[in-house]
C-alpha cells in the first residue's frame, strides 16, 4: 500500500516509463540542435518547450503520475497538466517552426505537403480537435474506460497519449504559434475556449452530482489516509470544472492581450484582410511563422508575390476546346 500523497509527494516520488523517458530525452536533444543550428531563436520559445517537457515528466513519471491510479483527485491533476499546461507549453516552443526552419530540406518539403494534404487539413481543423477534445474528456471520466485504466497500464499509457494528443490538436489553432493547422480569428479563438469550458463544465458537475464512487479503483476503506471514495470523485469533478475553466480563461486573457497588443490601431476588416492573406500563402507554402510580417519580410514577400503571379499565369491560360 502507498504512503500518504503529501504536497511533496510530486516530487519525490518518482516511477518513469521507459519509453516516456527516452521520447522526451530525444525531443530535448533535437530541440537544443534546432537551437544550436539557428543560433536566433527566442529564449521565451526555449524555456517554453523545456517546461513542457519538465510538466509532461512530472505529470507521468512523478508522484502525480504514480499516485494517478490511487486517488482520483490526483488523476484529474494529471488531466489537466496533460491535456491543457503541456499541449500550450510546447505550441508556445514552437517545435514545428524550429523545424521547418533548421530541418533538412526533403524533411520540410515533406512537412509542407502534408500540410498542405487533404489529410493534413482535416487534421488540423478546428472542429475536429474541437470535438476530439469533447469526446476524450467525456470518454474517459464518464464512462467505465476510467476503471479500465486505473487497472490496466497499458490502457493508461492510452489514456495518456489521448490527453496530449487532443489538448494539442485543440489549443493548435487557438494559440496559432506553428506552422501548421488553421490560425483562427482572436474572435473565434476566444468563441472555441468558451465552447472548451463548456465540456469541462458539464463533465465536472456531472461527477459532483454523481452519488456512488463509479471507479471501483479507487475504492480503498482499509487505506488510512486521504478522502473517501466519494469524496474523492467529488473534489476531483470540482477540479475539472474549476481548474478546467480556470485554465482556458488564462488562455483566453492571452489570446486577448495578443489580440490587444497585435492591433496597432488597425481596423477589423485590415485584420482580416491580413488574415486571409497569410492563409493563402499558407496554403500554397505549407508553413509560415506566425510572427512574419509579410511587408517587413523579404522572404515572405517574395514567397507571396510568386503565388500571386502563378495564380495570375493560371488565370490568363486559355481553355482547352476538344477539336
Amino acid at each position: 500500500m502507498r504512503s500518504p500523497f503529501t504536497w511533496h509527494t510530486p516530487f519525490t516520488e518518482w516511477d518513469m516509463p521507459v519509453a516516456t523517458a527516452l521520447v522526451l530525452l530525444l525531443l530535448a536533444i533535437c530541440y537544443a540542435a534546432g537551437i544550436m543550428r539557428l543560433r536566433s531563436w527566442r529564449i521565451r520559445d526555449a524555456a517554453a518547450f523545456y517546461a513542457g517537457l519538465l510538466v509532461c515528466a512530472l505529470a507521468v513519471g512523478g508522484g502525480i503520475g504514480a499516485y494517478s491510479t490511487t486517488l482520483f483527485t490526483v488523476h484529474m491533476a494529471q488531466h489537466l497538466l496533460l491535456i491543457m499546461v503541456v499541449p500550450t507549453l510546447i505550441l508556445l516552443g514552437r517545435p514545428l517552426e524550429l523545424l521547418r526552419r533548421t530541418g533538412p530540406q526533403r524533411l520540410r518539403r515533406a512537412l509542407g505537403r502534408a500540410n498542405r494534404s487533404r489529410a493534413g487539413r482535416v487534421l488540423t481543423h478546428p472542429l475536429l480537435g474541437f470535438l476530439y477534445y469533447a469526446v476524450v474528456v467525456a470518454g474517459t471520466h464518464l464512462t467505465p474506460f476510467q476503471q479500465s485504466a486505473a487497472t490496466n497500464p497499458a490502457l493508461h499509457g492510452v489514456e495518456i497519449l489521448l490527453y496530449l494528443s487532443s489538448g494539442y490538436l485543440f489549443l493548435l489553432p487557438i494559440v496559432g504559434s506553428e506552422p501548421a493547422g488553421r490560425r483562427l480569428a482572436p474572435l473565434l479563438r476566444m468563441v472555441t475556449l468558451l465552447v472548451g469550458m463548456v465540456v469541462d463544465t458539464v463533465v465536472g458537475v456531472t461527477l459532483l452530482m454523481t452519488v456512488h464512487p463509479p471507479f471501483a479503483a479507487y475504492v480503498v476503506p482499509d487505506r488510512g489516509w486521504g478522502p473517501d471514495a466519494l469524496t474523492d470523485l467529488h473534489w476531483g469533478g470540482a477540479m475539472m470544472w474549476v481548474g478546467g475553466d480556470l485554465l482556458m480563461a488564462l488562455l483566453a486573457i492571452v489570446v486577448i492581450a495578443a489580440w490587444v497588443s497585435g492591433s496597432n490601431g488597425k481596423t477589423d476588416l485590415g485584420t482580416w484582410l491580413e488574415s486571409a492573406r497569410r492563409s493563402a500563402l499558407t496554403e500554397h507554402t505549407g508553413s509560415l511563422d506566425a510572427t512574419v510580417d509579410l511587408d517587413d519580410d523579404e522572404e515572405a514577400l517574395r514567397a507571396y508575390n510568386a503565388m500571386l503571379t502563378r495564380m495570375a499565369n493560371t488565370e490568363q491560360q486559355p481553355p482547352n476546346h476538344p477539336r
